[in-house]
């Protein structure tokens, strides 16, 4: 029987070793992650929320003004082509808190024409930007289906960006009987 040495051996794969390397990786491959999720959320993006930092310190009342801003700086000009989004939405929505929705781009998801980003919109929600979704090729489709909160009576618009540099704009007025994000 062979004895076990306290020694360390040159070359040798120890499970210390093999732990160490492994979170080093594991850390390495989370701030790669961390770095490309902070490219699209930096300081000073025109679709950013302008309240995003105050979001849990203060009280925010909507302001359907800045909301509008947020859309036209996302579109930035561009002619949206009619047909691309569908919206599917409740005409009323009994509880604000939870707004069923579902988008969908109709896209042949091909390399070449994908919807590369798709932003849903609250315009009377105190931070109106609600979500954005990134899709690639390798999605097969582009829908998504979700609840979202709304804080009063408002349409929801979604922006959706292709990757032809197009636009995709819709629109759908939602009645909230009993609203949220206050």
């Amino acid at each position: 029987m062979a004895e076990k040495s306290d020694k360390p051996t040159t070359g040798a794969l120890s499970r210390r070793r093999l732990l160490a390397g492994a979170a080093a990786g594991g850390a390495a491959l989370a701030l790669g992650r961390a770095a490309r999720a902070d490219d699209y959320d930096f300081s000073g993006n025109p679709f950013r929320d302008r309240f995003q930092t105050f979001r849990q310190t203060f009280r925010v009342e909507p302001n359907r003004q800045e909301a509008e801003r947020i859309v036209r700086a996302i579109i930035r000009g561009r002619t949206p082509i009619p047909g691309v989004v569908t919206v599917i939405a409740p005409d009323i929505a009994e509880n604000g808190a939870a707004v069923p929705v579902t988008i969908k781009i109709d896209s042949p998801m091909t390399a070449d024409d994908y919807p590369e980003l798709v932003h849903l919109i609250a315009l009377e929600n105190p931070f109106p930007e609600i979500a954005k979704y990134r899709f690639t090729p390798a999605c097969g489709v582009a829908e998504v289906t979700l609840r979202c909160r709304m804080r009063t009576s408002a349409p929801l618009v979604v922006v959706a960006e292709m990757s032809t540099g197009a636009v995709g704009v819709t629109e759908r007025f939602v009645e909230v009987t009993l609203g949220a994000c206050s």
